[in-house]
């Protein structure tokens, strides 16, 4: 009966991530078991999309003034078809818009870290429906450096995460992460936990 019960807790979560986790982040990796818990999640700076947000608004500004100029220039136009084109590529150009500013940030909310008990989970959205995940046990980590170079990343305190790996495995590296001095203590001292839980519970 308590076999049938372990097995049950091992079963992986199912995963939701629709639309509401644009706004309310999902706290657990694809396929993590029950049993595994999570400690913290981390999303990317902001200044990962500022530069697609700042040439959304910069072509939105341009849009309005367009739509400002061929409103004068409309009472000339005494082709229907004209119009219409002009109208209709106009309202195309504007949902454009929305669709890209939406999907900018729906991939932003999507890349994210998962720091579990047991593993570091690096989520790669590269794209709408593109995504790599990469998984990397706590034993597996050798060392972590954290850096924080030049004006923007000192300013706005955010900067790249290294991690060594044990073994063949590439490093780890996460870039745009929020204080990584910070995170770097943390995941140092997630590690040491995990190693005094197996010390405690010995197969």
């Amino acid at each position: 009966m308590n076999d049938q019960h372990h097995h049950h807790h091992s079963n992986p979560r199912p995963l939701r991530e629709g639309l509401k986790t644009m706004f309310k982040q999902s706290r657990y990796y694809p396929g993590q078991p029950r049993a595994e818990i999570t400690q913290r999640v981390v999303s990317k700076h902001i200044m990962s999309i500022v530069p697609f947000l700042a040439a959304i608004f910069l072509l939105s500004i341009a849009g309005v003034v367009g739509v400002y100029y061929l409103g004068i220039y409309q009472a000339s136009i005494s082709d229907v078809t004209t119009l219409a084109i002009i109208n209709v590529g106009g309202f195309l150009f504007m949902l454009l818009l929305i669709f890209l500013f939406f999907s900018t940030l729906w991939i932003w909310r999507r890349n994210k870290l998962v720091i579990t008990n047991e593993h570091i989970v690096d989520i790669d959205q590269t794209g709408l429906f593109n995504r790599r995940v990469s998984a990397l046990r706590l034993e597996e980590i050798q060392d972590i450096s954290a850096k924080i170079l030049g004006p923007s990343q000192t300013i706005f305190q955010y900067g790249t995460l290294t991690i060594q790996t044990a073994g063949e495995r590439k490093n780890f590296m996460m870039d745009y992460i929020y204080d990584p001095f910070e995170l770097e203590h943390y995941i140092l001292e997630t590690r040491k936990k995990y190693y005094e839980a197996d010390e405690e519970n010995p197969l």
